[in-house]
């Protein structure tokens, strides 16, 4: 059975929306229909560094646990690779489970600027 969890600092500093919106995410996904591991956009922006944020769902529908060390992240609009970065995350998703997480794309990673609307990021 899928569950639902937060990383420490996330569960302390969540806004109340914030939180219920992810729940509700999670409360729609149906693990039969998803591979071993799915990420879901949540949301996107960028920060006063001008780099761009990706907030995503991760579910991890295996019985493995599935870690960020070492991953290539894509952040891709209709098959187009926007941006893609090895990841330093040490976050690491229990089996079963499904985790909000944000990655930060930094500016200069940014092959061209993101619309936002069809976005897809990848783990590999």
């Amino acid at each position: 059975m899928q569950k639902l969890e937060f990383e420490s600092a996330w569960d302390k500093t969540i806004a109340r929306q914030d939180r219920e919106e992810i729940e509700r995410v999670f409360s729609e996904l149906h693990s039969e229909e998803h591979v071993r591991q799915q990420a879901v956009i949540l949301k996107t922006a960028y920060n006063h560094k001008e780099e761009f944020l990706v907030t995503v769902l991760i579910n991890n529908y295996s019985t493995e646990p599935f870690s960020l060390i070492g991953k290539k992240v894509l952040y891709t609009e209709e098959e187009h690779t926007i941006s893609e970065m090895a990841s330093r995350y040490t976050l690491e998703i229990s089996p079963d489970t499904s985790m909000p997480w944000t990655f930060i794309f930094p500016a200069a990673s940014l092959r061209k600027q993101p619309s936002r609307e069809y976005g897809k990021l990848i783990i590999k």
